[in-house]
C-alpha cells in the first residue's frame, strides 16, 4: 500500500516544481481571469454592488461558455444539469456522468491547446531562424546580443544586415512591433523581408526608414506601429544613427564615465504615411572612442516589473552599464541581464526583451 501511494505521489510531484506553482498564481490565471473579463460587457460597472457581483460572476461565467464551440457548450451544460440533479436528488449515478462529461470536454480542450502549442514551437523555430545566432565579427567592436520573447514567439527583431555590394558596412537593426504573441510575430516576419530588400538597394539609414515606412503602412493592421532603429557601421567605426520612434541608444562614455542617451528625432513606423514621417526622421553621425560603450535595447529592458509591479528603470540599467564597463561586451551583457533577474525575482515576463552591447576597441 505504501508503495502504491509513494508511486502515486512521485506520478504528481516528479515534474512539479516551486517556478510552476509561482507561474500559474502569478502569471497563468491573471492572464486567464483578463482574457474572459476583456469578452464581458462593461465589467467594471457590474461589480459596483453585492448584486452586481453576482451579475459579474455570471457574466463571467457566460464568457466562459461562448469560449466553447456550440456542440462543447452544450454538452458542458448538460453535464452541470445532471450534476446539480444528482447532488440535490442523491443519486450519485448523475453525478457520475456529470463528471465523465466534463472530463470529456476537457479532454477536447487539452488536445486543441497542445496542438496549437506545437504549432506555436514551430512558429518559434521559424522566427528565431530569421534573426542572427551570433554577431558578427568586427574590427572595430566586440558585439554582443540577446533576445527572448515573453511567450512562445514575439514581436522585438533585431538583426546584422551586410551588403554583397558593400560588405565594409553592416547595418544593426532592433526593434518592436506593438502588441504581442502570433499578433506581432507574424508582420515581423514581412518586416525582416522587406528590410533586407530595401538595405541591398539602398546606403542611407534615414532612406531606408522612410521606404519601410511606405511600404509596411499598407501591411500593418490599424493601431499597430513598429519602433525600430537603424544603424550604419562603417569602415572606419564611424556609426550613421536613425530612429524611428524607438527607445533611445544608450552610449557609455569612457572619457567622463556616465551613461547618455542618444535619441535622434522620429516616429514610429505606420503612424503616418506621408511626408511627416520623413520630415521628423534624424540622421546622425556618431564616432565612439576607444572603451566607448553602445546599448541598443528593446522596451522589454527596463519595463521588466518585480513582483510588486515596480519597474527596473532606466537608472538601474545605466548604473549597471557603467558598473561593467571595464568589461568585455558580452559579460556586460551577461552583468545586464543577471541584475534584471535578480531585480524581477524569477517574476514572469510581460515583454520581449532584446539588447545589443557593442563595445568600441
Amino acid at each position: 500500500m505504501f508503495k502504491r501511494l509513494n508511486r502515486l505521489y512521485d506520478f504528481y510531484t516528479s515534474d512539479l516544481s516551486y517556478k510552476e506553482i509561482e507561474k500559474l498564481v502569478k502569471r497563468d490565471l491573471p492572464e486567464l481571469y483578463n482574457f474572459y473579463v476583456k469578452k464581458m460587457k462593461q465589467p467594471e460597472e457590474l461589480r459596483k454592488s453585492p448584486r452586481g457581483m453576482f451579475r459579474f460572476v455570471r457574466s463571467l461565467f457566460v464568457a466562459f461558455l461562448l469560449q466553447l464551440t456550440p456542440v462543447r457548450r452544450l454538452v458542458y451544460s448538460i453535464a452541470l444539469v445532471l450534476f446539480v440533479f444528482g447532488f440535490f436528488t442523491n443519486q450519485p449515478h448523475y453525478l457520475w456522468f456529470g463528471f465523465i462529461i466534463v472530463n470529456l470536454i476537457l479532454a477536447f480542450e487539452l488536445a486543441d491547446k497542445l496542438i496549437a502549442k506545437d504549432e506555436l514551437a514551430v512558429a518559434r523555430e521559424i522566427q528565431t531562424s530569421l534573426m542572427p545566432k551570433e554577431p558578427p565579427e568586427n574590427e572595430y567592436y566586440e558585439i554582443s546580443c540577446y533576445s527572448e520573447a515573453a511567450r512562445e514567439v514575439g514581436g522585438d527583431y533585431f538583426d546584422f544586415i551586410v551588403r554583397e555590394s558593400s560588405p565594409e558596412k553592416t547595418y544593426i537593426v532592433i526593434g518592436d512591433i506593438s502588441g504581442k504573441g502570433m499578433a506581432a510575430a507574424l508582420p515581423m516576419v514581412q518586416v525582416q523581408a522587406i528590410l533586407h530588400y530595401l538595405i541591398t538597394h539602398n546606403d542611407s539609414p534615414k532612406t531606408i526608414l522612410t521606404l519601410l515606412n511606405k511600404n509596411l503602412t499598407r501591411i500593418l493592421k490599424r493601431g499597430s506601429f513598429f519602433t525600430v532603429s537603424l544603424a550604419c557601421l562603417n569602415s572606419k567605426g564611424s556609426i550613421l544613427l536613425s530612429r524611428a520612434g524607438h527607445m533611445p541608444l544608450i552610449v557609455y562614455s569612457k572619457n567622463d564615465q556616465k551613461c547618455h542617451n542618444i535619441i535622434p528625432r522620429g516616429m514610429g513606423i505606420g503612424l503616418s504615411h506621408n511626408s511627416i514621417f520623413e520630415n521628423s526622421l534624424e540622421e546622425i553621425e556618431i564616432q565612439p572612442k576607444p572603451g566607448d560603450i553602445l546599448i541598443f535595447y528593446t522596451d522589454g529592458v527596463v519595463e521588466a516589473m518585480n513582483n510588486y509591479l515596480q519597474e527596473y528603470g532606466e537608472e538601474r540599467f545605466m548604473n549597471v552599464i557603467s558598473r561593467n564597463a571595464d568589461k568585455p561586451a558580452k559579460v556586460i551583457q551577461e552583468s545586464i541581464l543577471d541584475n534584471i533577474a535578480v531585480f524581477t525575482d524569477s517574476s514572469p515576463s510581460h515583454d520581449d526583451l532584446t539588447l545589443i552591447v557593442m563595445k568600441a576597441i
